[in-house]
Formats: structure tokens, C-alpha cells, sequence
């Protein structure tokens, strides 16, 4: 400390202690005489004043309150250090006796003994805990502290702000401890690296203590006993610590690391670097490891299983980097105490009614598949009105799982499968289920629009399949069914949309989730390719009507399969990945033509609020060349462009504020920072509206 103190006063580069200086006076024969300059440059502008003498300076040494801290700021060997300095060191009464160190110490070393009034008083009080409330003296200490005086301590400023402004208040000179940089330096005064230290060595210590029997191997009558094996997890300075005390006293000793470099030093020492099969650098800023890739983790995971089962004792001293920070709007988002039971368990009383009548008129005889279906449709139709407010969105999901529920219900009632085909079918269900459950959990929010293409290739595929399989299943009909050629009709038409669909949402996935470039891909001649492609498509029907053999028509319906999916690639990558989503919800309006109105209506809504038409979005390249050329088109006009301070200004001086969210706020993740800045408009009296981009 008497070092640090030293340093300070003569030359210390940290921000806020950047016009500390000192200077020598020897005038003649009179005494030596050292100053001590504080800063006060953050709150005054005026010049800064001589500095203080030494001897007139006072450090405090105040006893730590903190519940079962034992440590105190100065030991008697650095207050002797300080006083041979010139300064005058006072210590609370008490001070170090959790340390072992008495009062008379203290006096010993050359300081004063007094009261905690009077110690916090100092000019420069040195700390172990930051400043909190005496419960004896029912203060703060932070309001004890000496005006535009100087506190030496740890303070950890990101989780005490109020602490920071009490300080502010104070006129305090604050160097926290846990700021000083880890560079070569500050190495001398880096108070985070020796408590690490003595964490490590103690860990062995304690370690032996409960090991119960040596660390090194001993030869004895009976027989030997082999030496503790020791795996330490972190390789900083409590795990070096850790792997020398060990490694001194005769254990086997193997070290884990995130870090080449902290490897290369448990080699050092003695011990064995242990190493995963996946390379990937751990190397973080300021010498601290990051945080690994979920494959790391898994392959960590399994040498810690594996090096468990012969290590005696696991020693793990690794900070665990990438921490997630939990908002107060988050915690009330959780279930409190006073918060009105819900009863969701309820809803399985209409959902049991409505499939449970279902199969009891099923098994009376009854064939009421076509009700079921409307009941279905309707709690669907209820579902999508449900979920468009976030008051009725629990009952639009628990609507849609009941019409979900009744429709299935309803076709397998339908179909009267044998037990068989049955469980082939509860089979699939389930593990389409199980996939999709663990997709959507998985998932972030702003990857829904990439989800969503997904899901339409798969429905897009089932489509063809479902399609090419009613053919097969009702070709012995066709020759004696009048209604044969219908038939024959929808299920060509189904294989070519789905065909599109699959091809177009596995595009506008690749686009949107980035693997895939964004850019639109304009082929040479691609409006001659597409249509070539539906010419084909539509021709491919005149055989596949005309010649009744199966073969034909197998034949007819792979091969529009084929050119519809290379059609939806070609159409498809010729947009530019902005506009998947609208692609996304056209695609849908082709894949179901039982949703047919509402992905068309959603599709236009998409449009009107980009000031698009759908013709543009869909064929905005039509009539172009397919290559880039010319002379870009030149956009004529004013604009207005403001920074973060202009922006401040319009917020606190306008009385009626209306937010558009889009999807770049859904990307950015800032739905709880804007959620807390309507709460603060709010409360200082402004009228905060939000409307969505559709509505502009």
C-alpha cells in the first residue's frame, strides 16, 4: 500500500487520478518537504491548488463491517511503510483483530488509534469493502467520508451505481481496486491477482486437510500408497497457485485451460495439461478467456467426465465469462405471490367435450366428420383473432391446440385405419411433434421468419407427397369414377404448387438465416428459363389427362415435381433476401388453399406498408435485363439527419410521442430498453403511443 500510495503521488496515468502529482522543495538547510496534490478536475475548473504536505496528510484505516470479512486495508508493516513516507496514519479501534493484529501493533508501527468518525474522516481512507451502512451508527459511511477527499478500495462500479452517486455527492477521489488494469505496469498493485493467489494455495491447503491421507506416495510395510491426483479447472493465478502448492507437496497434478498460454504455464509448474480433441482458441480481452462454442462445452464436458472418475480431489477456480444480465421488467414477468391463480388446466374441459363427443358418436355409428371439421375451422379462425392481442393470446393458442386437436381427430375417424397403419401414424405424429417442440424451443425470436420458410418446405413436401399418393391409392377408380379427371386435376395442381413451395421456402430460409447470399440472383435469360419451366409444367397435364396408364402418369407427376422445384429455386433467388418474408406468406397462400385468403391478405398488408405492390415485390425484376447496366436510377430530394444528443432534445421537449417498431427492434432485441423508456416518458407526464409499420 505504501508503494501504491507512492506511485499515486508521483506519476499515476488513471483517468481519475490523472492530476495527481508531487513535487520536492529543499530549501537551503530546512526540513524535506513532500506535497500531495488532489484531484478535483472532475467538479471544479478552476486551477488546482498547491499540493498538501505529507505530514499533513491523514490515511485512514477504517474496521471492515462487511459480514465476515476478516481482512483489513493495512497491515502494521505498511503502516510503518507509510509513516517512514511522512504521512499520519490513524486506525479504527479494532481495525485488525480478525487478522491477528492488535492495537498495539498499530501504535508500534507509528499510528494513531481512534474512532471510526474520526478514521473515515481522513483525507485518504483506505478500504477493503466498499463504503455501506454502519448498522451501529444507523449512516452510511459513504456520508462519514471527508468532502473532496481521496477513498482507496474495492468498489466494483457497474453493481453499485448509488453507491457511485453518494460518492459524486462527497466530492470523493475514488481508484478502485478492481479497476486496475491488468497490464505489466500495475502488476505491483493488482489486488484482484493476490487475493487469487491466496485462494488457490489455500484451496490445496484445505484440500489435504479433507483428503485424509498424503499427497505424496509413500513406501510402507504394508505396502504403497499412491501419490493424490489433483485436476485444477483454470489456469489464472489461483489456479497456478493452486497447481504449485500441489504439485510441491507431492501430488500428481493436471491442468485444464481454455488458454494455450495458461497450458504452456501448468507445464511450467510441473503439472499436465489437459486438452480437448476440438481446437478452438479461449483466448478474451485483457487476458481473461471468452466464452466457448456449444461443441467446446460438450467436448469439455466429457474430459471432466472422464478425468472425474481417477482424480482424488477437483479443484476449479475458472471464471465463467459471458454472464446474462436480468432486468428488473424480466423478474416481473415471473409469478408473484399476489398474482391471481390461473387455471389453464381448465381448458382441457371443452377440448375433452369436443374430441371425446367426437368419438362417442364415432363409435355409435354416427359419421359427423364434416361438423368436426367446421368446429375445427372456427377454433382455428378464433385462434388467429385471439392471438392479435396480448390480453386474449393465451386464449388464441389454447383455441388453436383444440381445433389442431378436433381435426386430427376428425381425419383419423375419417380414414378408419387399421391398428397397424395406426401406429404408423401415431408414430410420425409423435415425432414430428417432438422435432418441432424442441425447433421452437430452441429458437430465437428474431429467427422467426427463417422458422417459418422452414416449416412451409416441409409442408410444401408433404403436399407432393400427399398428392403422388391419392393418385397411386385411386388409380384402379379412375376407369369407373365419373369424377376421375377432377381428381386428376387437383392432384397434378398440388404437385406443382408444392413442388414451388418447398423449393421457394428452402431458398428464403437459406437467404434470411445467412447461408445463402442476400443479394437477388439474376440469371442470363431467367425470364426465358421460367418460362420454359411453366410452359413445360403445364403441358406436362395434356399426357397425364389423355393416356389413362399408371406409368404415365407416374411419370408426369415426377417430372412436374422436378420442374416446379427448379421453377421455385429460379423464382425465388431472383428476390432479394429483404422481401422473403412477403415471399414467405405468398408462398403460404400457394401451399394451403384452405388459408389461401389470409396468406394473400397478409401478403398484401406486407406490401402496403413497404409502399410496394405484390406484382413488384414477386416479379420486380420482370422487364429488366438480368444483368446489371446503365446508369443507376438517381433519387432526388431533402433529408434530415440527426444524432443521439438531437435526439435526447426532441424526446424531452415533445408532449406527444408515437414509436413505429419494426423488425429491426425484434432483431435488436430492445423491446425490454424501449418498454422502460415508455414507462419514463410516462411518468413525466408524455403520451406515448405505439404503431405498427402496417398502420403507417
Amino acid at each position: 500500500m505504501a508503494n501504491l500510495l507512492k506511485t499515486v503521488v508521483t506519476g499515476c496515468s488513471c483517468p481519475l487520478l490523472s492530476n495527481l502529482g508531487s513535487c520536492k522543495v529543499i530549501p537551503g538547510k530546512k526540513d524535506f518537504l513532500r506535497t500531495f496534490h488532489t484531484h478535483r478536475a472532475l467538479w471544479c475548473k478552476s486551477p488546482v491548488k498547491p499540493g498538501i504536505p505529507y505530514k499533513q496528510l491523514t490515511v485512514g484505516v477504517p474496521k471492515e463491517i462487511f459480514q465476515n470479512e476478516k481482512r483489513v486495508a493495512l497491515s502494521p508493516a505498511g503502516v510503518q511503510a507509510l509513516v517512514k513516507q511522512g504521512f499520519s496514519v490513524v486506525v479504527e479501534s479494532g481495525a485488525g483483530e480478525a487478522s491477528k493484529f492488535s492495537d498495539d501493533h498499530y501504535r508500534a508501527a507509528g499510528a494513531q488509534i481512534q474512532g471510526v468518525k474520526e478514521v473515515l474522516a481522513s483525507d485518504l481512507v483506505v478500504k477493503v469493502r466498499a463504503p455501506m451502512v454502519n448498522p451501529t451508527l444507523g449512516v452510511h459511511e459513504a456520508d462519514l467520508l471527508k468532502t473532496s477527499g481521496t477513498l482507496i478500495s474495492f468498489i466494483y462500479p457497474a453493481q453499485n451505481p448509488d453507491l457511485l452517486n453518494q460518492l459524486s455527492k462527497r466530492k470523493t477521489t475514488v481508484l478502485a481496486m478492481d479497476q486496475v488494469p491488468r497490464v505489466t505496469i500495475a502488476q505491483g498493485y493488482d489486488a484482484l491477482s493476490s487475493m487469487a493467489n491466496i485462494a488457490g494455495y489455500k484451496a490445496v491447503v484445505l484440500a489435504a486437510n479433507h483428503f485424509g491421507r498424503f499427497f505424496t506416495g509413500q513406501i510402507t510395510a504394508a505396502g504403497k500408497v499412491p501419490p493424490a491426483k489433483i485436476l485444477i479447472v483454470g489456469g489464472g493465478v489461483a489456479g497456478l497457485a493452486s497447481a504449485g502448492a500441489a504439485k510441491s507437496m507431492g501430488a500428481i497434478v493436471r491442468g485444464f485451460d481454455t488458454r494455450a498460454a495458461a497450458l504452456e504455464q501448468f507445464k511450467s509448474l510441473g503439472a499436465e495439461p489437459l486438452e480437448v480433441d476440438l481446437k478452438e482458441s479461449g483466448e478474451g480481452q485483457g487476458g481473461y478467456a471468452k466464452e466457448m462454442s456449444k461443441e467446446f462445452i460438450e467436448a469439455e464436458m466429457k474430459l471432466f467426465a472422464q478425468q472425474c472418475k481417477e482424480v482424488d480431489i477437483l479443484i476449479s477456480t475458472a471464471l465463467i465469462p459471458g454472464g446474462f444480465l436480468v432486468t428488473q421488467r424480466m423478474l416481473d414477468m415471473f409469478k408473484r405471490p399476489t398474482d391471481p391463480p390461473e387455471y389453464n388446466y381448465v381448458y382441457l374441459l371443452p377440448a375433452g367435450t369436443f374430441v371425446g363427443g367426437y368419438l362417442a358418436a364415432l363409435y355409435s355409428g354416427y359419421n359427423i366428420e364434416q361438423i368436426m371439421y367446421l368446429g375445427s375451422g372456427l377454433c382455428c379462425v378464433g385462434a388467429l383473432a385471439g392471438l392479435s392481442t396480448q390480453g386474449t393470446a393465451r386464449l388464441g393458442n389454447a383455441l388453436g391446440m383444440i381445433g389442431v386437436a378436433g381435426g386430427l381427430a376428425a381425419t383419423l375417424g375419417g380414414l378408419k385405419p387399421s391398428p397397424e397403419l395406426l401406429a404408423q401414424m401415431s408414430g410420425a405424429m409423435a415425432l414430428g411433434g417432438t422435432i418441432g417442440l424442441t425447433i421452437a424451443k430452441r429458437i430465437q425470436i428474431s429467427d422467426l421468419p427463417q422458422l417459418v420458410a422452414a416449416f412451409h418446405s416441409l409442408v410444401g413436401l408433404a403436399a407432393v407427397l400427399t398428392c403422388i399418393a391419392e393418385y397411386i391409392i385411386e388409380y384402379p377408380h379412375f376407369a369407373t369414377d365419373a369424377a376421375a379427371n377432377l381428381t386428376k386435376v387437383v392432384a397434378y395442381l398440388g404437385t406443382y404448387i408444392g413442388g414451388v413451395t418447398f423449393s421457394g421456402s428452402l431458398v428464403a430460409y437459406g437467404k434470411l438465416q445467412g447461408i445463402l447470399k442476400s443479394a437477388p440472383l439474376l440469371l442470363p435469360g431467367r425470364h426465358l428459363l421460367n418460362a420454359g419451366l411453366l410452359a413445360a409444367s403445364v403441358g406436362g397435364i395434356i399426357p397425364f389427362m389423355m393416356d389413362p396408364s399408371f406409368t404415365t402418369g407416374i411419370t408426369c407427376l415426377g417430372s412436374v415435381s422436378a420442374l416446379s422445384a427448379v421453377m421455385g429455386v429460379t423464382l425465388t433467388a431472383a428476390i432479394g433476401g429483404a422481401d422473403m418474408p412477403v415471399v414467405i406468406t405468398v408462398l403460404n397462400s400457394y401451399s394451403g388453399w384452405a388459408l389461401c385468403s389470409s396468406g394473400a391478405i397478409l401478403s398484401y398488408i406486407m406490401c402496403v406498408a413497404m409502399n410496394r405492390s405484390l406484382a413488384n415485390v414477386i416479379l420486380g425484376g420482370y422487364g429488366t435485363t438480368s444483368t446489371a447496366g446503365g446508369k443507376p436510377m438517381e433519387i432526388s430530394g431533402t433529408h434530415t439527419e440527426i444524432n443521439l444528443d438531437n435526439a435526447i432534445d426532441m424526446i424531452r421537449e415533445a408532449n406527444n410521442i408515437i414509436i413505429t417498431p419494426g423488425y429491426g427492434l425484434c432483431a435488436a432485441k430492445a423491446q425490454y430498453p424501449i418498454a422502460d423508456l415508455v414507462k419514463m416518458l410516462s411518468e413525466q407526464g408524455k403520451k406515448v403511443r405505439s404503431v405498427p409499420m402496417t398502420c403507417v
